[in-house]
Parts: structure tokens; sequence; C-alpha cells
């Protein structure tokens, strides 16, 4: 009788000490997490898991958008091939698109949701951030908006991207084609960098299932600040 007893005292002991257990354990895997990760790729991850879902929405309750004046006329006079990159938020305007060739000149914002699409390019959260080497940054917006003119940008056509922390010029290689499900021109880039811009392929009757737009390589990076020194600052 005892030795039952005895028993149930632990059964009981067990039951209660396991969720204090589970939460040190959840505890100390953030807290390793937060150590061993750079800040602005675990922000990229969480915005992959919780907001890509917007992306069907016609609007979204309680999106903050941010609108920021990006410069595009005055480089300063010393800039940097390496550099510090500012991570934007979901929903923030953080760069400028110029394709002058075609005339395409638009503000582009992180994330990819219909409300953003209405006010101009969208760059997707599952993607690498302008200016990061491997990666493949890839911008969308709507043909019959700020990508009218997409399909008549030709092969050697230069594309400038302006963003608070520098300026970068990229040069078309390629001019792509593909179908709505094929993700090769989305996948990311682990040994190379590019930049992908599409849109859908204007169709008259019924959804588009086809998508257009070009591949682009960097040519010229020109940071506006050095990576800070560990533990002080350039």
């Amino acid at each position: 009788m005892a030795e039952q007893t005895e028993k149930k005292r632990s059964g009981a002991a067990i039951y209660v000490i396991s969720p204090f257990l589970l939460l040190l354990l959840t505890g100390g895997i953030l807290i390793l997490c937060y150590y061993l990760a750079p800040t602005h790729r675990l922000q990229k991850y969480l915005n992959i898991a919780f907001m890509d879902n917007l992306k069907t929405t016609a609007q979204t309750d309680g999106l903050h958008i941010i609108e920021n004046e990006i410069n595009t006329q005055d480089v300063p006079e010393e800039t940097y091939t390496e550099g510090e990159i500012i991570y934007p938020t979901f929903g923030e305007q953080y760069a400028k698109l110029e394709i002058d060739s075609v005339g395409i000149n638009v503000g582009v914002y992180y994330g990819v949701n219909a409300e953003l699409l209405e006010r101009g390019a969208c760059h997707s959260t599952q993607s690498a951030i302008i200016g990061e080497n491997p990666g493949n940054a890839v911008i969308d917006a709507h043909v019959n908006t700020f990508f009218s003119e997409l399909a008549d940008v030709k092969v050697g056509d230069t594309v400038l991207v302006y963003t608070k922390y520098g300026k970068f010029t990229y040069k078309v290689t390629e001019q792509i084609e593909f179908s709505k499900d094929d993700k090769r021109y989305l996948a990311v880039a682990k040994d190379d960098e590019y930049l992908t811009i599409y849109t859908c392929k204007p169709q008259v009757l019924g959804s588009a299932d086809q998508r257009i737009g070009v591949r682009c390589v960097p040519v010229e990076k020109q940071f506006f600040n050095q990576v800070p020194a560990e533990g002080g600052t350039e």
C-alpha cells in the first residue's frame, strides 16, 4: 500500500514539474538562437512564417505601411563596395527601382500583399535583400500598373535600385518566362547574386498563368556606410 502511495506521489510530482521543464527548454533554445543567428535573419524567418499569408488578402487589418523618402539624386562622394545593409520591416518602402530604358520608376515595398501591390512593386520576404551576396532578390508588381513596360526591357539594359543604405546597379542578362507554379527563377541562390524582376504575362481573358520578367546581375555596389567594427562603429 505504501509503495502504491509513493508511486502516485512521484507521478503527481512529474506531472507538476513537466511544464516548467518544457518552459526552461524552450527558453534555452530561444536564447541560443538569439546569440547564434543574426537578428535580421531571425526577423526574416519570422516574416516568412507569419506574414506571407498576407499575399492572398485584399486588405490587411493592422498592416503598418512605412513611406520612406528614398534619395535618388545625391550619392555620397565616398562609398564602399561592401557595407552595412539596413533590413526593412514588412510593409516598409525601402527602395526605389528605376529602368530608364522603358520608363519604369517605382517604389519598392518589403513584403507582398494586395494592398502593397496597389502602392508599388513588392519585394518577396522569402528572397535575399538588395546588396546581399550570395542571394536572389525577387521583386514583382502588377502588369497593368507599375510593370506595364517590363516586357520591353532588353538584355544589356541597366537597372538601378536605390535604398537608404546604398545605390546598386544591375545589368539585365536574361529575359525570362515561366508558369506560376515554376519556382526556378524565384528560388534561393546559394552561390550567385541575382536580381529577378517579374510580373504577369498580359492575358485578355481569365487569370494569367504565365509570368514574364528579367534576370539581372550586379555590376556596381555603392554602400553608404561600412559594416561597423565588432565592439564599436567605424
